[in-house]
């Protein structure tokens, strides 16, 4: 006879369930119903940061599934991300009458983090390698785990946004990000000046948040591409030029070939990705990880100029029909980056 506690909390979860995800969450929500009478699920992994710290996590679900790991789900309120994936088997709302679910099912979970943040100081520690890899060290990896995140299109997604082509995607702006971090901001001027040039050859579509400053000679789509819209576009894209953030990570998840614009708030080893043409400036105090309150006013971002961007445009066009490679870097030991992190701290 079935444990009638048991069927008790199942029916608070489900009319739970059917209140929080009566729209975003909707087309999953009898799943996990579904795994709660028959459980299965192996592994739960949440990342409590913005959208680009959370598409990371799935670099993370495609190693542990390639090497054997099954029933491994996602903790995020952004299912957006993770649809279609056929690495991660469910999702579970980050709110917390949902961690009594996975309490009373004893699930695995385990919340990944790739840095340390020191308030009194404004600041990260930087991480000693790339920030997926940080993340595998916390879970025990120890095999190479590949350095990009993935996000899958439908065929209808793919073919929905029809720009005409070819097309380069840009953004203004950093500030707009959940967690906004003035160093990773670039000048809006200059990036002017690199879309007036390319403006002569291609189409340039602007994305963004509605507040990022307005671009001209540009196809304005600032606020109005929901993240898979987002991520068809850049998919279909010749190039993005943007900066350290989410856009950055997306265009890589899909494909698309980037030129970033790092300064020197963080260095590509530790954040970007070795196909992409990264302009970073080695100045003695980078990678700072710095929030804001630069002592010498983003000096890095300052000898950043739209002559370099634009040669490294060049660069990335002349290898447009090039897949893009992937690397693939074995995590450091925990315990390793913990004495690292005492150390330095």
């Amino acid at each position: 006879m079935a444990d009638p506690n048991q069927i008790s909390f199942l029916a608070r979860v489900q009319r739970r369930l059917r209140y929080d995800w009566q729209s975003k969450f909707a087309p999953r929500w009898w799943h996990l119903n579904l795994h709660l009478r028959k459980p299965t699920i192996k592994r739960v992994l949440g990342f409590g940061g913005g959208l680009g710290d959370q598409l990371l996590c799935t670099a993370i679900f495609r190693a542990l599934r390639e090497h054997g790991e099954a029933n491994l789900w996602m903790q995020t309120n952004n299912p957006e991300l993770f649809a279609h994936n056929p690495d991660v088997a469910g999702i579970i709302p980050v709110m917390p009458y949902y961690f009594k679910i996975i309490e009373q099912h004893n699930m695995a979970f385990k919340r990944l983090n790739y840095t340390t943040h020191i308030k009194e100081q404004g600041r990260d520690l930087p991480p000693q390698q790339h920030l997926i890899t940080n993340m595998a060290s916390v879970l025990g990896i120890d095999y190479p785990v590949g350095v990009r995140p993935y996000l899958h299109l439908t065929a209808a997604e793919r073919s929905q946004h029809i720009i005409s082509k070819p097309y380069i995607v840009v953004q203004s702006s950093i500030l707009a990000a959940r967690y906004p971090i003035a160093t990773k901001e670039w000048y809006p001027e200059r990036m002017q000046i690199v879309v007036n040039e390319l403006a002569k050859r291609f189409t340039v579509v602007q994305l963004g948040m509605p507040s990022d400053p307005k671009l001209e000679h540009v196809l304005d789509l600032r606020g109005k591409a929901s993240i898979r819209e987002s991520a068809a576009i850049l998919q279909a894209a010749q190039l993005f030029i943007g900066f350290v953030g989410f856009q950055m990570h997306l265009a890589r998840a899909v494909d698309c070939r980037s030129v970033i614009i790092f300064g020197g708030r963080e260095a590509p080893f530790q954040s970007g990705y070795s196909c992409n043409s990264n302009l970073y400036t080695p100045l003695n105090c980078a990678p700072c990880w710095l929030w804001e309150n630069c002592p010498i006013e983003r000096q890095c971002m300052q000898e950043i100029t739209p002559e370099q961007v634009l040669a490294a445009v060049e660069a990335q066009l002349a290898l447009v029909d090039q897949p893009l490679n992937v690397d693939y870097i074995k995590p450091r030991p925990a315990h390793e980056l913990i004495e690292l992190e005492i150390h330095r701290a």
